[in-house]
């Protein structure tokens, strides 16, 4: 896959950003939903934590699939 543009890798940025507007209780314990994966822009890529909710795994793959629509995650577990 190309390199983004900077612009869209700001608007997904942005956009993972406002996740972490919502705890999320995993296993009791509050985290912030950038607690439970990694996104990386170079090449684009998600890494999940293997405790991440899937409705929050969800939630990040369409945010990623809004900006690169043809990305495909080999990551999820």
């Amino acid at each position: 896959m190309e390199q983004l543009p900077l612009s869209t890798i700001n608007s997904i940025y942005a956009d993972l950003f406002e996740l972490d507007n919502h705890a999320l209780d995993i296993h009791g314990e509050q985290l912030k939903a950038s607690q439970c994966y990694h996104f990386g822009s170079n090449p684009p890529h998600l890494l999940f934590n293997t405790n991440c909710p899937q409705d929050l795994k969800q939630k990040v793959t369409a945010i990623i699939k809004k900006y690169i629509p043809d990305y495909e995650s080999g990551s999820q577990k």
